[in-house]
């Protein structure tokens, strides 16, 4: 395995107020969405590996994610953070002998990022930098961290990934790509309303039919 490409779904959605793992995205919960993208990017290259990072005890999503060919890994009950997740991933794999060239970290809220997106940065990355993505001057994910900051993943626990782009600033690298999508996550219900509609972009990303203040649909639906 050269390449990890590591899907952080392990929050609770506190703000979201349900699942938003499993929010309709076009006929898919949103999770397996993002992970189709991901798939898509990858096609059928035998050195890039997908974990996805889910919580503790996750029996639903486990389900969905039996029929991909995706690696399943488990976030610590407590604290539950991307720190946390992203920590234990990379314990993990350094356990079972894989340590990757890069790691490309994803986040499983968001589900419009190009699959085009995804093969530029696995292209740039390489062990000695960070890659990070910018679209009309703004940073985002996924973000491509080479082996040489695998330790220091390795210790994030409670704090977010801004703590290794401010420790190695000097590695960083950022890499135009021409996706506004890199900062489209979806925290919210206003987030998810908000990508039903078009964007500067002319691009539909969610399903045009959710009304402002219906139910949010499930992935059964």
């Amino acid at each position: 395995m050269e390449y990890s490409i590591i899907v952080l779904a392990a929050g609770y959605s506190h703000r979201f107020g349900s699942d938003k793992r499993l929010a309709n995205i076009n006929g898919e919960p949103m999770l397996i969405k993002t992970l189709q993208n991901i798939l898509a990017a990858v096609g059928d290259q035998d050195n890039i590996a997908i974990q996805v990072v889910i919580r503790a005890s996750d029996p639903i999503l486990g389900q969905h994610l039996a029929k991909l060919p995706v690696q399943v890994l488990h976030a610590p009950v407590w604290p539950v953070s991307i720190g946390t997740s992203l920590s234990s991933a990379v314990e993990q794999l350094s356990r079972q002998g894989c340590i990757p060239k890069a790691m490309l970290v994803c986040l499983g809220d968001m589900p419009f990022v190009e699959p085009e997106t995804i093969r530029t940065l696995i292209a740039e990355a390489d062990e000695n930098s960070i890659c990070v993505p910018v679209c009309a001057g703004t940073r985002g994910y996924p973000i491509a961290i080479g082996r040489r900051f695998h330790s220091a993943l390795s210790r994030l626990r409670r704090n977010g990934l801004e703590k290794v782009l401010r420790l190695y600033y000097e590695s960083v690298r950022d890499v135009e790509v021409h996706d506004p999508a890199i900062n489209c996550d979806i925290n919210r219900p206003d987030d998810y309303y908000a990508v039903v509609r078009q964007d500067l972009c002319g691009k539909i990303f969610a399903a045009p039919d959710t009304a402002q203040g219906a139910p949010l649909p499930s992935a059964q639906e």
